[in-house]
């Protein structure tokens, strides 16, 4: 069994310790910036801004889109609750127009109950004083943003005025047979229309989503109330004259047909009112004998006139009105609630806006701030790692340089990967053995620093020249030099011609070889070879060996023992394997006893045909200088010693 001890030879290689080019390449392929179309080094000063610079963009987008969402929210809000409280304004002024309107329809029904029953004067009185006094108390300021110009709400105003006078003056003096009173009276009629219209527009405008169906139950029930209003006034004149005209009885049933429309829509869109009527239909006693009225005027058959029905029926229907007034009243209510809603909404929204916005303006620099400190740990531990990295690296390179020189690199490779070598057989190898002549006599008169810088030089020129060769060193030990072909990687027949050409080739070297401590003397060496079947493999786990098994081995040495110095020992395989190769030049030595093999034919290596000698003169030039520069350490080293 022969244990490795030396690896194969270091190739040619420039350097194996890293430049700082190097350095920088590495660290570059390790994570390199793009910034259009420059590749940037991380580690570079550049790199580090760029990468602390992204960073930083980084969380500051969602911040920033954080901050633009809520001034976008706070703007949403501010315009909801300007349009909210321009609607509750809006709402304000409908409601001082429905109050102007329902004083109107008050008018509007004492007078038609004045003329048309035997009514009493104070109340009429008392109702053109009423109005009057809302007259008065109206911010006509206001009304100019319904009638949009000055000019036409003036002209408009005084039409008004004058209306009235004349409606009061036919109060006071027309027949009651005169049926003139309904012409005149359509003023109230046209007024509230007109009324109604402006109040229509201010709705439309405010018809936003949340309190629309609200807002259209609003008009709705307001137009109810002026079209029954308008009815009662052809009831009562039914009622008080015995008979409506055909234009008349067609109003009647055009207005009341309107409002029933109106109220049911109303119904349409509130469901409260929608209930609370049900309850009333159940509730209010006259109802029924209101709705036989009604049937009654429908059919419009002449009549006897009968005040007290005509007051009964005006009483029934001013309730009635009362009733859909206070409906109208409840939706007005549930508007304006609606609306303070919204505006408290829109209020709270804008603070829980504004407080977020200071938040983040407030967490924003912290969030930078440490943003940039890990940023910054971030690089240095990053370019403390691509340090150690690189060292690590280096040292790996040096870690398996010396596996190298322990086992082959194939076997290496696959301890790396297996985590063991399984033994391999392999069925021609050709084993290489040399040995110093005379090493022990030399060794006696030497000092062991002589011995050793002599050795070292030697196995420096033999670790030089096969180089050149398919060979794998195995061994040295002492002065013993061991050296195979054809494993650990198979090279078919090649390996006793690989083996063959070394063994000229360092015989050669060594007549050149000078030993250093005694430049007079020669060195020779004994060197023997043998060819056959061996098994290798991997024994041992703390200092394991790549060791080679088998009677070729045993032979080859022998082969060694039993030759001449500055001969080639070679075997009858060996040389029948040469001879399949070709071109090298053997000598029969003969037969002879070999321990442990009996007798053999054996033959000495001459030489190989071709001029293979000359084409060594660079090699061994080379070899002569580190020669030379091996015997100045020599010297020196014996001089210290």
């Amino acid at each position: 069994m022969f244990p490795l001890t030396n690896a194969e030879p270091e190739p040619k290689t420039p350097s194996c310790q890293p430049t700082a080019a190097d350095c920088t390449t590495e660290a570059s392929t390790a994570g390199v910036l793009k910034v259009g179309c420059l590749r940037v080094d991380p580690s570079s000063k550049t790199g580090k801004r760029i990468y602390l610079l992204q960073m930083i963009i980084f969380p500051f987008i969602p911040i920033a889109a954080l901050i633009v969402q809520n001034l976008c929210t706070m703007v949403s809000v501010a315009l909801a609750t300007r349009d909210a409280t321009a609607i509750n304004e809006q709402i304000e002024l409908a409601d001082e127009v429905v109050e102007l309107l329902t004083t109107l329809q008050l008018e509007r029904g004492q007078v038609a109950y004045y003329i048309f029953t035997d009514g009493n004067r104070t109340n009429l009185n008392s109702v053109f004083n009423q109005t009057n006094e809302k007259l008065t108390t109206i911010s006509w300021q206001n009304w100019k943003y319904i009638f949009k110009d000055d000019q036409e709400f003036q002209r408009h105003l005084d039409q008004f005025s004058a209306k009235r006078e004349g409606v009061l003056e036919l109060a006071q003096n027309i027949s009651r047979s005169d049926e003139s009173a309904i012409q005149e009276m359509n003023w109230y009629n046209v007024a509230n229309k007109y009324i109604l219209d402006k109040l229509s527009e201010i709705i439309r405008e405010t018809s936003v989503s949340g309190v629309w169906r609200l807002l259209i139950a609003y008009k709705n029930i307001i137009c109810a109330v002026e079209n029954f209003s308008i009815a009662t006034v052809y009831g009562l004149y039914y009622f008080g004259r015995g008979n409506l005209g055909t234009e008349s009885f067609s109003m009647f049933v055009r207005y009341d047909s309107l409002a029933q429309n109106y109220f049911t829509a109303t119904q349409h869109f509130s469901l409260v009112i929608y209930e609370e009527y049900q309850r009333f239909q159940l509730t209010f006693p006259p109802f029924e004998n209101m709705t036989l009225r009604q049937l009654e005027i429908y059919t419009n058959r002449p009549r006897s006139p009968d005040f007290h029905i005509a007051d009964e029926y005006y009483s029934t229907m001013s309730l009635f009105l009362v009733e859909l007034k206070r409906y109208q009243q409840k939706i007005h209510y549930l508007i304006r609630e609606k609306m303070y809603q919204n505006i408290n909404d829109a209020r709270y929204q804008q603070c829980v806006a504004i407080i977020i916005l200071v938040m983040v303006l407030s967490i924003s620099p912290l969030i930078i701030i440490l943003v940039i400190n890990a940023t910054k740990t971030i690089q240095t531990f990053a370019g403390t790692l691509i340090t150690r990295s690189l060292e690590l690296k280096h040292e790996k390179r040096k870690s398996d340089q010396l596996l190298f020189q322990m086992l082959p690199p194939p076997v290496v490779r696959q301890l790396k990967q297996h985590g063991q070598v399984p033994a391999e057989s392999f069925e021609s190898v050709t084993i290489y053995f040399s040995d110093i002549v005379g090493f022990t006599q030399l060794s006696a008169v030497s000092s062991p620093m002589q011995i050793v810088t002599m050795l070292n030089t030697l196995y420096r020129l033999f670790d030089f020249i096969i180089q050149k060769y398919d060979v794998y060193k195995v061994e040295t030990i002492g002065d013993a030099y061991m050296v195979v072909s054809g494993l650990p990687q198979r090279n078919d027949n090649r390996h006793s011609g690989e083996i063959a050409t070394m063994s000229l080739d360092l015989l050669h070297g060594v007549h050149h070889f000078v030993i250093p401590h005694q430049p007079a003397e020669k060195l020779q060496i004994r060197i023997g070879i043998n060819t056959g079947p061996c098994v290798a493999g991997v024994v041992g786990t703390t200092m394991p060996r790549y060791c080679l098994f088998g009677d070729t081995i045993n032979t080859a040495s022998r082969m060694e023992s039993t030759g001449e110095a500055m001969h080639i020992h070679i075997s009858q395989k060996t040389k029948d394997s040469l001879d399949l190769v070709g071109g090298y030049h053997m000598q029969c030595r003969g037969p002879m006893e070999v321990k442990g093999k009996g007798v053999m034919k054996t033959y000495w290596l001459l030489g190989k045909e071709g001029s293979f000698l000359s084409s060594c003169e660079e090699d061994f030039l080379h070899i002569q200088k580190t020669q030379d520069f091996l015997q100045i350490i020599s010297g020196t080293q014996t001089k210290g010693i």
